[in-house]
């Protein structure tokens, strides 16, 4: 494993509302990056954020969760976060210790109150 200088390193949170595909948005980075081979998808439980039994019967993230990728030679630990309000406190916490955040809104949908609240902790 190559060890990085903090000026290679980033922390980039995801957020959104529950349902507007943050989880999927995650996994997509981590394909595109070559630091996994497939992509899991949310029905099926087969995330590699969302990895606890409560997180997958119900189809949701509940716990933040950190996932470390490498692009052009840069460490980018994308900190995937829960999207429901009542996991708001883990998102306040998350949006702490990272560089940036990726704020992810469904297009179908538009804001909604989740995205508010996000927009609320920066």
């Amino acid at each position: 494993m190559k060890n990085y200088q903090p000026n290679q390193i980033r922390n980039v949170g995801v957020c959104s509302h529950g349902g507007a595909e943050r989880t999927s948005l995650t996994e997509a980075l981590l394909y595109s990056s070559g630091e996994i081979s497939r992509l899991g998808k949310v029905e099926e439980g087969t995330t590699t954020t969302d990895y606890d039994k409560e997180e997958i019967e119900p189809n949701i993230t509940i716990h933040t969760s950190v996932a470390p990728c490498t692009w052009k030679d840069k460490k980018i630990n994308i900190v995937d976060t829960p999207g429901y309000y009542d996991f708001i406190g883990d998102v306040k916490s998350s949006l702490r210790i990272v560089d940036g955040a990726l704020l992810v809104v469904c297009a179908a949908s538009g804001v909604q109150v989740g995205t508010e609240q996000v927009e609320v902790c920066k």
